[in-house]
Parts: structure tokens; sequence; C-alpha cells
């Protein structure tokens, strides 16, 4: 019996049944993932009714999904010549000034604007949001405002044009296009690369309902096919998301293109990362790669590398080795680097060096020096930032030729059909590489999800910035913010000696400024001989949704948006600012202090987050009352060193989500009232009542913005530096 996963049951009526299953159970699991979310105020962004455009044309964009979007008014994009203007409404009833028309823009995309993928924000209210992808094309962009389920009316596909539509839950999109005998194409989906939750599969049939290609994508990789057209005519694409989900948080963008002629959709260009995968932040920012390099690189055809060298290939179609042989000299210590999962290939790869051992009159004798498969696996609890390239050091053992071995683990070919690699053979260079991204502020890291920046005056953000050490690299790192805005303070912190990560607070002062800014995360050694700047990342999605997994991405630029409307209720500050010193398995008490302002007069519990190895604290409760107590730290096992560290805040506060929405009805009630007082305007004066009526309903509309709301937060305090001596 045909599982509904089949492809040779798509177009049978019980695929229905088994996808609705599918999707209860997913709708489940989403539900209970966001009942555990707290609530905050800040922007989340989940999808755009339009994720792309042609270069030098202009298109309406709004937010279809997310949460805190009221009054959205400007968009934010990583590049400058993507623009956007705000939606206008007509004036109010006796009124001269046009409204805006939150949440609805024009964007235009200057001519020169590059083909790729792009970042864009939406601000408002709520603050600055997490980032979505924005796909610029060369080619006609359009979009599908409904797709055909029916296989006998498919909806007719523009070749050679990028067009977008959203999978739909329980069903399968059908589309048709022409093609010419003997043509060549390819069909390209784009999903996870616009930041949709879709897992895409695609199905080609040929006129006679053949079924002639099919491509599945993952979690990390989307689908691309190619294929021969043996018959003149209309083909059809049968789409949908692998376990049948749909809404507006899977979009996806389909393109049908002449083999010879076809376009990259996101071009590989050295001012910019390939794929925004997290994992991919060790790569230079301008790695390239010239997918035409055929040279052989077999057992029998090896190719020399000059060290330092790199190279670059497509994994054998028979998963043969690709071998390739240099000189080394006793005692140099060599760093090998594959590429390729990084890369957003469906790849794992392994590296093998081998020795060899010149035998008169036979073949010569192999030595494995190095052997290595996955290498990178670094996590904060849930956010896992794990790769399955090889990357090692060897310090070689005696002067000889040597082998490198590079063979690919995973043999299908069912996500890929030509998947690339490369090679990076140097001498060893011992450092570090940074990844900062937002932390979302829960007392259980599972429940994290895409969140943007809004700084109450008073308030408080965590960023978390985690090491991935290079070449056996173990020591301490210095980490700073560089170009806060005024208003905004950030301490010094530490990654110990042997340590993978640190967090950031900024805190905004009450007096701070409203403001957008893009600031920077900036780590250096003890002795400031080695300096890097963070790698942007953020939380794609959370968990739910079926998928038991956090997704995360790069990206191009860090925010702090601080919101001069809003006063925190709460700000908690631990020590006094200076670093403390303790001696090993020695306690220490640092003083908590608690400024409490309106909506701020509850219990307030302290946690220890990642505290240094070997240390811990119990819970501290500060009664509603109280705005004062000491929280007691014990060392116990920690080794010596400089540590950052802070504590997690729960507390019930009360604000006011939007109070000026009141007050601006309020204003424009006024206004007519005073009109209807006005004896001048005894002609007008049926029209001005109509008026207040209607403004007396924004009023009460208006009001629960105004209203105290109890939210559950979870509240940084300011960072703490620990130094570690010995006894």
């Amino acid at each position: 019996m045909s599982s509904f996963l089949d492809p040779s049951c798509f177009r049978w009526p019980t695929k229905v049944i088994a996808a609705r299953l599918t999707l209860v159970l997913a709708l489940v699991l989403t539900a209970l993932s966001q009942s555990t979310r707290a609530q905050f105020l800040a922007c989340e962004l989940r999808s755009l009714s339009r994720a792309g455009g042609q270069s030098g044309t202009s298109f309406p964009v709004r937010a279809t999904s997310g949460s805190n979007l009221e009054e959205l008014d400007s968009l934010v994009f990583s590049h400058p010549g993507i623009t956007a203007e705000l939606g206008s409404l007509d004036p109010l009833p006796f009124s001269e000034q046009r409204r805006p028309d939150y949440g609805n823009f024009i964007i235009t995309v200057a001519k020169d604007v590059p083909a790729g993928r792009y970042a864009l924000r939406v601000a408002g209210r709520g603050g600055l949001s997490n980032p979505r992808a924005l796909i610029v094309t060369t080619l006609p962009f359009d979009t599908a405002t409904s797709v055909s389920h029916a296989t006998d009316a498919a909806t007719s596909l523009k070749p050679s044009t990028l067009t977008q539509a959203k999978a739909t839950t329980a069903e399968i999109d059908y589309f048709q296009f022409p093609a010419e005998k003997s043509v060549s194409y390819r069909v390209e989906l784009l999903a996870h690369q616009i930041d949709s939750r879709m897992i895409g599969q695609v199905i080609v049939y040929d006129p006679s309902g053949r079924q002639i290609a099919l491509a599945r994508g993952a979690d990390d990789v989307d689908p691309v096919l190619e294929f021969e057209a043996e018959l003149e005519g209309n083909y059809q694409i049968a789409i949908h998301d692998f376990t049948f989900r749909g809404g507006d948080e899977y979009p996806y963008q389909i393109v049908v293109q002449p083999l010879a002629s076809a376009v990259d959709m996101i071009p590989v260009r050295p001012d910019a990362r390939l794929h925004w995968l997290t994992r991919a932040a060790t790569l230079p920012s301008n790695f390239v790669w010239d997918p035409t390099n055929t040279t052989p690189a077999t057992i029998d055809q090896p190719q020399s590398l000059e060290i330092p060298a790199t190279a670059t290939r497509f994994f054998p179609d028979d998963h043969s080795d690709t071998v390739f042989r240099f000189a080394a000299a006793q005692d140099q210590t060599l760093a090998f680097d594959i590429a390729s999962h990084r890369l957003g290939e469906p790849t794992d790869a392994r590296l093998i060096v081998q020795r060899i051992e010149p035998i008169e009159s036979a073949a010569p004798k192999l030595h494995t020096v190095l052997n290595v498969d996955d290498s990178q696996t670094l996590s904060d609890g849930a956010v896992q930032w794990t790769t399955k390239d090889p990357v090692g050091l060897l310090k070689v053992p005696v002067t000889a030729d040597y082998q490198l071995v590079v063979r690919d683990l995973d043999v299908g070919r069912s996500l890929r059909d030509r998947q690339i690699f490369r090679v990076n053979v140097r001498p060893a260079a011992p450092g570090f590489d940074l990844v900062a991204f937002r932390l979302y502020p829960n007392k259980d890291i599972n429940n994290s999800q895409p969140f943007g920046s809004k700084l109450f005056r008073g308030g408080s953000e965590v960023i978390r910035v985690m090491a991935l050490r290079r070449d056996g690299w173990t020591g301490s790192i210095r980490i700073n913010v560089e170009n806060l805005p005024a208003g905004i303070q950030a301490t010094e912190t530490f990654i110990a000696a042997n340590q993978t990560q640190t967090q950031i607070v900024l805190t905004a002062t009450e007096d701070a400024a409203n403001s957008r800014q893009e600031i920077r995360v900036v780590g250096t050694n003890e002795d400031g001989t080695l300096e890097q700047t963070a790698v942007p990342a953020t939380i794609a999605w959370g968990k739910g949704a079926g998928r038991d997994y956090i997704r995360t991405r790069l990206m191009q630029q860090l925010f702090v948006a601080v919101s001069d409307r809003d006063l925190s209720p709460l700000t908690i500050t631990v020590g006094d600012n200076k670093v403390v010193e303790v001696k090993k398995g020695e306690a220490i008490s640092l003083p908590v202090k608690i400024t409490r302002r309106e909506g701020g007069k509850t219990n307030v519990v302290l946690r220890a987050r990642d505290f240094p190895p070997g240390a811990s604290g119990a819970d501290l409760t500060i009664a509603a009352d109280k705005s004062e107590g000491s929280f007691a730290i014990k060392t116990g096992k920690t080794p010596p060193g400089t540590y950052s560290l802070w504590l997690q805040a729960e507390s019930k506060i009360k604000v006011k989500p939007n109070p000026q929405s009141l007050q601006r009805a309020q204003a424009y009630r006024d206004s007519l009232q005073k009109l209807q007082e006005d004896p001048t305007q005894k002609e007008n004066l049926e029209a001005i009542k109509a008026a207040i009526v209607a403004a007396d309903k924004a009023i009460e509309a208006a009001k629960p913005l105004a209203a105290d709301r109890e939210l559950t937060v979870y509240l940084p305090t300011s960072n703490v530096t620990l130094r570690v001596i010995e006894p």
C-alpha cells in the first residue's frame, strides 16, 4: 500500500485524509509551543504578502502574520537601493491631513541593486522587528493570488518568471508551462531561502501525464531539478509542503527557466554570505568558488596543491573519492577545512590525510595520519551551531609527500544533483569567530522565537555572543559593543578561556531618545592582537508546526531600537559595575537594587543564568514592597579566570501598550466637539454629528490600548564581571 508521501499516489483522493491527520498533529504542536510563550511588546515578523520583486520596479507589501505589529510606519532594508513609502488614507471628516495607512507599503528597488537576497524589517509601535528575506531578481516577478488544486485546470506559469504563492493546507498546487521538445529546463523552488516554514516537494509531469522528475527539500535545502523535454506541449508542476502544511507562513517562489539561459536566483557575490546559515559563520564573507573547475582529482589523477591552497569541486556522481597531493615539512602544523554543509549543501564530507611512503618497484604504502568527520558542535542548550563539515589540525610527523582524500558519506542525490565542496589547507592560525544574536526573553530557552528590539527607557535587552574557536585556540575573549546610540549602555563582558559564550546586556537610561541604530559586537583577545567582529544571526523560527528544533540563520546587521514613549516598570542592577574578585571555592554576595516605577510593584524572582562552570546560586525573591536584596554565588570548582554573568528576573508588570492612540482619537473628537459648538457650522451640523458618532467608536476601540495590560516578563539584570583567582 502506498503512503501519502509516496509520489505514486499524489493524484489519489486518499492523500487528503492522511494529509489532514498530519495537519492536525502540526496544529496541536504549534498550539502547545505558542501557549508557552511569554507576552512581550516587541515586534515579531513571521511573514510578508510578498518576499521579492524585480530590480527597477515598485510593488506593494504588507506584513501578513506576526505579533505586536501595530502602527507599522516604516521598513528597514539591508541595501540602501531598496526603499519603501508608507501608504496613506483620505483625511477624516473635517480634517485636511491625510492619515497613515499603517502596515501598507510600496517598495521600490533601484535598477542598480544586484540580484540576490536582502533583509527586510518592519518598524512601528512595537519597535523594530526581526528580519525576513526579500529576493531581488532580474527576472519578471509575479504573484499568484490563487493556485489551482486540480490537475485538469492547472494555473499557468510563465517561463523565466519568478512567481510567488503559498502552500495550501492538505492540498497540492498545480502549475503548467509550455516546453519545447529537446530543450533542457531547470525548475527551482525557493522556500527555506525566503524564510518560509515550508519543506518543498516538486514533481514534473510531461504532457502525457507521466512523472519525469521529482525533487524534495529539507529543513535547510530547497529543491532544484533539471530535465530535458522529450515531448512538445504543456508540462505540469505539482508543489506542496512535504507534510502538507500551509498558510501565510509557508510562502514559496517557483521559477522555470531554459537551462541554457538560466540565471541564479541568489548569485554568489563577494559582498554577501552564501546561504545565511549560522553554521557558515566560520567562512569568510568574500568566499566565492568557480563551479566550472573540472580538473581531474582522482586516485589515479590527483591534483597537486601548493600550501596554502584552496580548491573547489563538485562531489563526483559515482561517489568516488576526490584526491589532492601536497608536500609538508616535519613539525609543521596544518589546518584542514572542507566546506560543503556550511554552503547549504546536503552533504556529509569526510577528510583523510595519508602519508605516502614510496616502495621500490611497488605501489606506495599509505599511512593515515588524520581522519575527520563532523567537526563543529556548539550549542547553548537549544540553538545548535553544528556542521557536518570536517575540520582538523595535523602536526606533520615527517617531511614527506601526503595526500588528502575527500569523500561524501551522504551518497543520496534526492535533494540536489550537483553538490559543491571547498578544500582549504593552510598553516594553523589559532583564533576565533563570533556569532551574536538577540536572546529571546524566557525562562526556558527552548521556547525561543524570532524577536525584534524595543528598549523601553530604563529597560534592558540581552544579546548572546558565542565563540567558534579555531585551530586549537583557548584564550579569553573580551567583548564590547560599538556604535551604540546615546543613552544606551553596555558593560564590557568576557568569554572565559575554554568557554564558548557570554551575554551582553543593553540598558537604556530613563531619558534615552527615540532611536534605531545598527550596532557591532567586537571581540579581542587579552593583548589585542586578535580582533573579530561578530557575525549577526537571528532565530528564523522557533519550535512548532511539527518541527522540534529552533531554526537560525546569519544576517547582515544587528540593530537596537529605543522607544521614548515607554518607561520600563523595573530596572534591576547587580553589583556596582566593578570587577568582583573572589578566591576559587569561596562564596560572594552581590547587592541587587530594583528601581520600581508605575506597573512594577510586584514580587521579583532572580535566577542564575549562564554562570561560570562550577558556580551556582539559589533563586532570590525580592518582595513587592522591597527594592534591595543580596544574591549569593558559590564558585565551587570554577577554574581561575575572568567571567561575565547576569541574572534573569521574572516578574509580572503592568504596561499601557499604546496610550498615544487614545490621545489622538480623543484630540480628534475634541476638535469635532468645537465645530459642533461653532455657530458658523450650522450647515454642517448633521455631518459633524455623524463624525462624532464615528469618533466615539474609535475612542472605544482605542481604550484597551491605553489600559493596563499585565505581562509576565523575563528581564536581564546588569552584567557582573567575576574574576576567580587561586586561593
